[in-house]
């Protein structure tokens, strides 16, 4: 018996999924990421409430299977400033979709940011940049900021809770968080500057086993106490050594979620770009990434959400070429296009969701092949994610990426799949992809050249 719980904290769901030894999935629970709150007009995570969840998912979870080994994987530009390690007190965990005053913003990037030739990591926007974040409270809570003791890392929070181990992880340290150098393999000329390297824990590796969990944990989850809890990693990272182990060939990877992510390691370092924010995230075997996303989930959302008219109407590239039908970006944060306020033209010639869905569809497959265009992509394409089950965007893209091959993995569990492996390398587990037919579409090559005229 060789089982492993592997947590995926996203920004829009909280997963909990139970692997076998083969890599089989044996249970699962998913539930809404609903744990926000403002205090002082600052967007917080309500961390301790996450944490609750992750051992009620223990404790069902544990009286039906034996658990083994735990790992959690959650989304970026998410840490912890304890005050007291000891007692759990912290200063309230910033939400990256806060927004910080403009006057903050321009200091921050004024005195602070590191250059991008050090650390690859853009001008983001709100929270999405870790260093600034840190910074909002060396700021304007001064005397707080002075008692932290230390600065630990999203999925690092959870394994120190479980166990009493602070640590700390390179995919999550070189995740556009301006505390990295990719320069001289080691912390930013901000953490120097600010004096913060004795505060950010020892650095594991991914699949290091962190320890044991504490007898009170033990006590209240019914665990037997040769659980393991390993190190973890930032997930969109853990997604791609999936691929990176399993797929021996060159490939670009689209991650899609909330976000999707695009990642293409065959890319020529000259191709990094400040402006168009092509970046570079750290893969778990400490090797430059280079990536471009965008919310495509959201975005995706955000334009269909509000149009729940079932009414079969005509729904065709051909009809919104016709009627010069375009989504003009961005209807989400930190899209490559981000300084225009997203909009549709011509809004008044379509009503139902059918044809919402579909336009929705072709802008993210026209955004996705823009940063694919970027990114230098000319391999083959691996897509995982929830946009594996939208056929309108998968034959748009096929259409435009027509010279290229694209697989999909219809596991849709690609980053679980790549944290359960991190800590059980000798698996059998098999990637299964699936190859996409190719789609031809005489107008779209049309269509995108009108749209990028627009754009």
């Amino acid at each position: 018996m060789n089982n492993t719980l592997v947590f995926d904290i996203g920004k829009t769901h909280i997963k909990s999924i139970l692997f076998n030894y083969d890599g089989k999935i044996i249970l699962e629970y998913n539930n809404a990421q609903k744990f926000t709150k403002k205090i002082n007009r600052i967007k917080i995570i309500k961390i301790d409430k996450i944490f609750d969840l992750v051992i009620k998912q223990i404790k069902i979870i544990s009286k039906k299977f034996i658990i083994n080994k735990i790992i959690f994987t959650t989304h970026a530009s998410t840490f912890v400033l304890n005050l007291n390690d000891n007692k759990n007190i912290y200063l309230p965990v910033i939400d990256y979709e806060n927004t910080f005053d403009k006057k903050f913003e321009k200091n921050y990037f004024k005195y602070q940011k590191c250059k991008f030739s050090e650390t690859l990591t853009p001008n983001l926007p709100r929270g999405l940049i870790i260093a600034k974040s840190i910074y909002y409270y060396m700021n304007k809570m001064k005397k707080e900021f002075y008692k932290v003791q230390s600065i630990i890392f999203y999925p690092q929070y959870f394994a120190w809770r479980l166990t009493g181990i602070k640590t700390s992880e390179i995919t999550y340290l070189g995740c556009h968080s301006d505390l990295f150098s990719f320069k001289k393999n080691k912390f930013s000329t901000f953490v120097y500057k600010n004096n913060l390297e004795k505060k950010i824990p020892k650095i594991y590796k991914s699949w290091k086993k962190v320890g044991i969990l504490k007898k009170e944990i033990l006590k209240e989850t019914n665990l037997k106490n040769n659980c393991s809890v390993y190190c973890g990693g930032h997930d969109s990272s853990l997604a791609y050594y999936l691929y990176e182990k399993k797929y021996k060939k060159s490939f670009t990877l689209i991650s899609t979620g909330t976000w999707i992510v695009i990642f293409n390691k065959s890319m020529n370092s000259k191709f990094f770009d400040e402006k168009k924010k092509v970046f570079a995230k750290l893969s778990v075997l400490g090797k430059k990434l280079p990536v471009l996303r965008f919310m495509g989930g959201r975005e995706y959302s955000n334009i269909v959400k509000k149009h729940k008219n079932k009414i079969k109407t005509k729904s065709t590239i051909e009809n919104f070429l016709k009627n010069k039908i375009f989504v003009i970006p961005s209807f989400g944060e930190d899209n490559p296009f981000n300084s225009m306020k997203g909009k549709i033209t011509n809004q008044k010639k379509i009503s139902s969701f059918e044809e919402y869905n579909n336009l929705a569809s072709l802008y993210v497959a026209l955004i996705t092949d823009y940063c694919l265009e970027q990114i230098r992509s000319e391999n083959s394409i691996i897509i995982d994610g929830g946009f594996i089950k939208n056929t309108l965007f998968l034959k748009y893209l096929s259409a435009l990426r027509y010279k290229q091959n694209i697989f999909l993995n219809k596991d849709s569990h690609g980053t679980a799949v790549g944290a359960f492996l991190l800590c059980n390398k000798q698996s059998r587990y098999k990637l299964n992809l699936t190859k996409v037919e190719k789609s031809k579409i005489e107008v779209i090559n049309e269509y995108k050249k009108q749209w990028l005229n627009l754009i």
